[in-house]
């Protein structure tokens, strides 16, 4: 959540008048400049979540021939702000991705609401799929094209109908969405530069690289994308922010370490937004690159300082000028600035989140004109961070927890770690002290057991001050070898004793809790195969999809794969899934899986599925050398990465999911993944 920031900003050039309660010369011979610094507080509009959201679904925009030749009707779904006295809002077309041949419109609800939240319209739209797009890419791209073309005249034609500012629209989008968002923009420009001429802003969010050329007039783009990113790989925006560099389009890489192609995770969304709405907000009000800031995120330990780089029209005026900025409670301007920059101190123990921070020139004289304002998203850091990682000790042949402590500050850490943690057992808590750990510096802690669930890490320093605290949920397994042989039968009888979890991450829409959906999973192995099996709680089961389209319905997804020699993440891994139609046929898909493997139905698997008033029970078992080539491999100790997701549908399309674990439903992503141990 965005926390501070002036009461008064609305427009860059509000006034802020305020007392000098600090000041710094630049001492660079070019630069010279008195700045003053204010603290206010208070919501803006574009920055701040002011709204409650009103939604309008499957809003028909067009209707175009799809590959099979059929009429198909193109939908988006609108999203607006309620209460918002603003007769002209600007647009938000968000494009989902799915490689060209999935992905709807739904999969992005939360980013629109969280734009609607502060002012925007957000139109999550529809268009055209393929069951293969890469057999003919430019008839996929000119299709999509052409309907992104036709929301744009849709907003034309119902710009007074619904308060939209048809002058300012972005176009955003996340993996493949992204890269149409850029190259329609991008190719638009040479054919029919009016249609996107009301384009001030893209926002890529991990698409790929442009096709063509950048476009002299591409207006400003925002990048989004994780470093391990395994399906679009993190070079790719590297090499699109040179290109945009070299030719001088302002823009902006919003680089998110440790992440992967997963953007709608509950770690990151927050920091996602927070970048896109002040860099919407500086390019809406400051549209002359040289007023811009380079980067309009920065990144802080509480109790660092950070440096803010000063766009080149406030260098150029600052000689004539005053520096104004605004900053939340606590914040103060470091002494002896230098240069082009000025660093501010973030309070130590300040609450890790978005911090705002305002910036604006002013002359010092009735002569120069002033600069116009514009802000930045600090993201404040705990100055520790930890991860969690688990691993099979060979000596004593048990499988444990390493908690690996990162100091993310600019000083030296002393203190003590706290971690209270859930297992099998029940609630635990561990101590350990932390002495002279440098900035930079890591340091691992072992906790002689899996960690399972919920986990609370709190920091403290050599006078028991709390500096750190943080929660996380991560699930790891131990699952055993049957006391009786597992019959594959529709009935759970012999799993009483199996290693269980609980399916409860709800990722849908209008959940009324377990009775409407819910599932209780077990596992097991031997040396033959690997075993699973669900309960589920379901008031209607709907299911008339087949093959690889089977996620639409209700059923069950899984992933698994066999963590490498050092315990890491595979590079590769299987997504399986299973179904019943509502005609009681079964049904099994596997979507990923690595080389030597059949994907589609092609796979060798046992498998029941029985339901039962509104309980649906499954069971299948996978033979081993469906999931390894090395069989081998499959012994007491080995390590699995595992995510799983039942899929919830009552008749009117996919409500959503449950999940155990994240990694399948948002994005592919193994590390999100939790941990599986077989043991005997």
């Amino acid at each position: 959540m965005n926390r501070q920031i002036d009461k008064r900003i609305n427009t860059p050039d509000a006034s802020l008048e305020q007392p000098m309660i600090g000041s710094t010369t630049n001492v660079n011979k070019d630069v010279s400049m008195k700045a003053v610094l204010s603290h206010e507080q208070r919501e803006v509009r574009y920055l701040s979540p002011a709204f409650h959201v009103n939604t309008k679904s499957n809003i028909v925009y067009a209707s175009k021939k799809n590959e099979a030749q059929n009429e198909e009707p193109l939908s988006l779904d609108l999203y607006e702000p309620i209460g918002d006295n603003n007769k002209q809002r600007p647009v938000f077309i968000f494009i989902h991705g799915g490689g060209y041949k999935e992905g709807s419109k739904e999969d992005a609800v939360d980013i629109s609401n969280k734009l609607a939240e502060r002012g925007y319209v957000v139109l999550s739209m529809n268009y055209r799929l393929k069951t293969d797009p890469f057999l003919n890419f430019e008839l996929t791209l000119s299709d999509a094209y052409e309907d992104i073309a036709d929301v744009i005249g849709w907003i034309y034609d119902h710009a007074e109908m619904y308060g939209l500012d048809s002058k300012k629209i972005v176009i955003g989008g996340d993996s493949a969405g992204g890269y149409l968002a850029m190259n329609f923009t991008n190719e638009y420009l040479r054919s029919d530069p009016s249609l996107v001429k009301p384009v001030f802003a893209v926002v890529d969010i991990y698409g790929g690289l442009l096709g063509k050329t950048v476009h002299e007039n591409m207006p400003p783009v925002l990048i989004i994308h994780g470093t391990i990113d395994a399906m679009i790989p993190y070079r790719q925006s590297l090499d699109l922010k040179d290109a945009l560099e070299q030719q001088g389009i302002h823009h902006d890489l919003f680089t998110i370490e440790g992440a992967g192609h997963d953007y709608k995770n509950v770690k990151y969304i927050d920091d996602v937004v927070e970048t896109i709405t002040h860099f919407l907000w500086n390019v809406m009000n400051g549209p002359k690159s040289d007023e811009l800031p380079a980067n309009a995120g920065l990144t802080a330990a509480s109790g660092d300082p950070v440096s803010i780089k000063l766009p080149e029209s406030f260098i150029r005026n600052s000689s004539v000028g005053i520096l104004r900025i605004i900053v939340p409670e606590g914040w103060e301007l470091a002494e002896n600035d230098v240069g082009e920059n000025v660093t501010l101190l973030v309070p130590a123990g300040l609450t890790p989140g978005n911090y705002t921070v305002f910036a604006s020139m002013e002359p010092d004289d009735q002569k120069t004109a002033s600069v116009p304002g514009y802000v930045s998203h600090v993201k404040v850091l705990s100055p520790l961070q930890e991860s969690f990682e688990t691993y099979f000790d060979d000596t004593d042949q048990k499988a444990k927890t390493l908690i690996s402590i990162t100091n993310q500050s600019k000083h030296i850490f002393n203190g003590s770690l706290q971690v209270t943690y859930e297992t099998k057992q029940g609630n635990q808590t561990f101590t350990n002290e932390l002495k002279q750990l440098g900035p930079g510096e890591s340091t691992a802690i072992t906790i002689p057991e899996l960690i399972n669930g919920k986990s609370m890490v709190r920091g403290y320093d050599a006078s028991g001050k709390l500096l750190h605290s943080s929660e996380d949920v991560f699930h790891a397994l131990q699952i055993d070898k049957p006391q009786s042989n597992i019959q594959i039968d529709g009935d759970l009888k012999e799993w009483s004793s199996q290693a269980s979890f609980e399916v409860e991450d709800v990722k849908m829409k209008d959940w009324r809790g377990r009775d409407d959906a819910g599932a209780t999973g077990f596992l097991s192995w031997d040396s033959a195969n690997l075993y699973i099996a669900l309960e589920v709680t379901d008031d209607e089961h709907f299911q008339t999809s087949s093959g690889s389209e089977i996620w639409s319905g209700d059923g069950v997804q899984f992933a698994i794969g066999l963590a490498d020699e050092n315990g890491g993440n595979p590079s590769e891994y299987h997504e399986l899934g299973m179904a019943m139609d509502n005609k009681g046929r079964l049904i099994k898909w596997r979507w990923i899986t690595p080389q030597g493997f059949n994907i589609d139905d092609y796979f060798e698997t046992e498998l029941a599925i029985t339901r039962k008033e509104q309980t649906t029970v499954y069971e299948a078992a996978i033979p081993w050398n469906e999931l390894t080539l090395d069989t081998t491999l499959v012994k007491p100790g080995l390590k699995l990465k595992f995510s799983l997701l039942v899929n919830d549908n009552d008749g009117e399309g996919r409500k959503g999911w449950l999940e155990f674990n994240s990694g399948i439903g948002t994005a592919k992503d193994i590390n999100a993944f939790g941990d599986i141990y077989l043991t005997d």
